[in-house]
């Protein structure tokens, strides 16, 4: 492993010069772009041999990121592992048990991540039951009371059952409501402090001592506890994907486990006590170097940092969806998956290695389902959805990694050397559905991690894959510039901006040369007067000076519009940075669209990318009859009329009648057409780019009513 460089030692990307930039009124361009950091969040892989390495920056052995943007103590960033070994051994079910069926009930205290700015992905939700009683106690109540046991309640079963379940007993959901409560109490014992007490299982004191000595696990005690309070509870055994795993890992004889069921609400629930209950900081592992950081060449060699386990409570594994849980945890009996399909051992090491926020933030993975993927001489995408009615509301990020000692040491070293640092993913945006475009300048094995959360909030780890690279990508084609954290398309940043209803959702833009494209933006109708702009056309390699980008605000559609002319093949970065009134110095980049003359990353056919840029051009230019021709077309050509491209051409049609009814009502001036058309604008969901609009018809209402 290569020694600790100085800061000067760091390589550094320079960011090439824009080739050609429209006059602006303006000096100052600041570009968001995130900051190295100092963290690696991966569980540890396979040791290599020291062997000299390149004068790369290694990281400092430290616990936590200094990149206030993501969550990277956040403790679902890594499952800590515990062992089923256990001095104490129960059965795993009693004799009265109902038999595992498949679970299809759906109220989970799974709960999504909530969308508002108190956001904390570990809060489920306080639905309540219809009941009255059940809205009598909140959850915040039975979280305080499992708090205020005493040690004296520790000295016997019956008593701290008891205790417990004083606020609950007689309740139509007191199952439920004790398995939370006993969860609460275990996940606030710092069971570290009981070591020195006599180990039992004969009392909760006893127990504690026997975990703290990790001579008995949190699933055992949970059983027991479970049990005395008259809550039928099995223990499962299986493996799990926590600890030391890593993507495309197939042996797991180190990594079986125990968890549990409870039988709620007559349907079997799964609980994994350890995971709720603990959780570790600031582990870190070796053996990687990481390449890039959200586009931003980062070329820094990984330290190994134990992290340290504390007490967390994670609510998502109280009652998890089996069909998410089964992503984790594997039982020995299929039955105990809960699921009507059970997968094999096999499948279940095989698909991908999906976290829970991944599933909290309403994620789907288009693309393969698989935790390895291999990539021969071409590039390889990773495709997701999120929902729709959240999707412009949520970021993602990523990490790109090689493993050391897996290429060539020749091909390492030449590629790590400052001046050939590569930007090889582009994160490109399209609405709620994200592409990671990967290309691979030399063989090896990669590994790409990817994280998310809404918009201004941490983001926290969602998912890695392990890519096997036997062939490096033909033709491998470096990111044109560094997009930062925005990524390429339209997003919250050109929202907040007041850049509405792109004529372009999808961050790539596949052109033809010498063939001039118009990008359009709806404006806010609060800010198109008083809105700079700068767009900036850039190629990687500065040998097009002949290119070129310039922006327009048109006043009377209040629509910018943007135009690219490119004059020879190749990939180009389009930047657009915004600021408003008078501060022409602080300028903001809110958008980037990579730009291409190849089709090499179209997932198309030839006449459905010509119906495609048909429509596109339409929305661009043209009136209600030519967007709806195009409309047609792609549907004809077997586009989905749920299409992101489509529906922002309804969109457009939408607005162009919007603003059709604004005319109709001001020339009529009845106050009837006038009521009915601003109801319409202020319920649409084009409300900010009408404002002033919508202002203009209640002064006209007004002045109707008082004459």
């Amino acid at each position: 492993m290569g020694a600790e460089c100085s800061k000067s030692d760091v390589p550094e990307i320079v960011e090439p010069e824009p080739i050609v930039v429209e006059p602006e009124p303006v000096e100052v361009v600041r570009e968001e772009s995130p900051e190295p950091v100092e963290e690696e969040r991966e569980e540890s892989p396979e040791p290599v041999e020291n062997t000299p390495q390149p004068s790369i920056h290694t990281e400092p052995s430290i616990a936590s990121s200094d990149d206030l943007n993501k969550a990277s103590d956040f403790e679902e960033l890594f499952i800590t592992f515990e062992s089923d070994s256990d001095e104490i051994k129960l059965r795993p079910t009693e004799n009265d048990y109902p038999v595992p069926v498949p679970n299809t009930t759906e109220r989970y205290l799974t709960k999504k991540i909530q969308w508002f700015e108190d956001f904390d992905p570990n809060t489920g939700s306080d639905d309540a039951d219809n009941d009255v009683e059940e809205r009598e106690i909140t959850k915040a109540e039975i979280d305080h009371h499992a708090r205020t046991v005493q040690r004296s309640d520790l000295n016997s079963f019956d008593k701290l059952i008891k205790y417990l379940d004083t606020p609950i007993k007689g309740r139509p959901t007191r199952d439920e409501m004790m398995v939370r409560i006993i969860l609460v109490w275990l996940s606030n014992q710092v069971v570290e402090h009981f070591v020195s007490e006599e180990c039992t299982d004969k009392t909760p004191l006893g127990f504690l001592s026997l975990l703290g000595q990790r001579r008995s696990t949190y699933s055992t005690f949970f059983t027991v506890l479970c049990r005395a309070a008259d809550v039928k509870c099995a223990q499962i055994h299986g493996v799990c994907k926590a600890g030391d795993y890593q993507p495309g890992d197939n042996n797991v004889d180190n990594l079986t486990c125990l968890w549990n069921a409870v039988y709620i609400q007559e349907s079997w629930r799964i609980i994994h006590p350890y995971w709720v209950c603990r959780s570790v900081f600031g582990k870190r592992s070796s053996g990687w170097i990481k390449l890039e950081e959200d586009g931003k060449a980062i070329g820094q060699r990984t330290i190994a940092a134990d992290g340290v386990v504390k007490n967390a409570f994670k609510e998502y594994y109280i009652m998890p969806d089996p069909s998410q849980f089964i992503y984790r945890c594997h039982p020995e009996s299929k039955e105990w998956q809960l699921l009507s399909s059970p997968i094999s051992r096999e499948t279940f090491l095989n698909q991908a290695y999906l976290l829970p926020p991944f599933w909290a933030m309403e994620m789907k993975l288009v693309s393969k389902n698989a935790c390895c993927l291999f990539a021969s001489g071409k590039t390889l995408t990773l495709t997701f959805e999120t929902s729709k009615a959240t999707a412009n509301a949520i970021n993602l990020d990523y990490e790109f990694l090689l493993k050391e000692g897996s290429a060539l040491r020749e091909d390492e070293n030449e590629m790590l050397k400052p001046e050939n640092m590569p930007r090889l993913v582009a994160k490109i945006r399209n609405a709620s559905e994200w592409n990671f475009d990967i290309q691979f300048p030399i063989e090896g094995i990669y590994k790409i991690v990817i994280y998310g959360g809404p918009d201004t909030h941490p983001l926290l780890r969602l998912c890695e894959f392990k890519i096997i690279c036997t062939k490096r990508t033909e033709g491998c084609r470096l990111i044109p510039f560094n997009p930062g954290k925005l990524g390429f398309g339209p997003g919250p940043e050109s929202d907040r901006a007041g850049l509405l209803l792109p004529s372009h959702r999808n961050g790539i833009i596949t052109i033809d040369r010498n063939s001039p494209t118009n990008l359009r933006f709806l404006l806010a109708s609060d800010t198109y007067k008083s809105l700079n702009v700068k767009t900036e056309l850039v190629d990687f390699d500065l040998k097009d000076k002949k290119s070129s980008v310039k922006s327009v605000i048109e006043k009377d559609t209040k629509e910018l519009k943007i135009i690219t002319n490119i004059v020879q093949n190749g990939d180009y970065g389009l930047r657009i940075s915004t600021s408003t009134g008078d501060d022409l110095e602080r300028l903001t980049v809110v958008c980037n669209y990579l730009i291409t003359t190849s089709t090499k990353l179209s997932r198309e056919k030839a006449n459905q990318r010509v119906a495609r840029r048909k429509l596109l051009s339409s929305i661009e230019n043209g009136d209600n009859i030519e967007i709806t021709e195009s409309i047609n077309r792609c549907i004809k050509e077997k586009i989905s009329e749920s299409d992101l491209d489509i529906e922002n051409a309804q969109r457009k049609l939408d607005v162009l009648q919007f603003r059709k009814a604004f005319h109709d009502a001001v020339l009529r001036n009845h106050l009837g057409t006038i009521e009915k058309t601003i109801i319409s604008l202020k319920s649409s969901l084009y409300e900010r780019i009408f404002r002033k609009a919508i202002q203009e018809l209640d002064n006209r209402a007004n002045d109707l009513r008082s004459s």
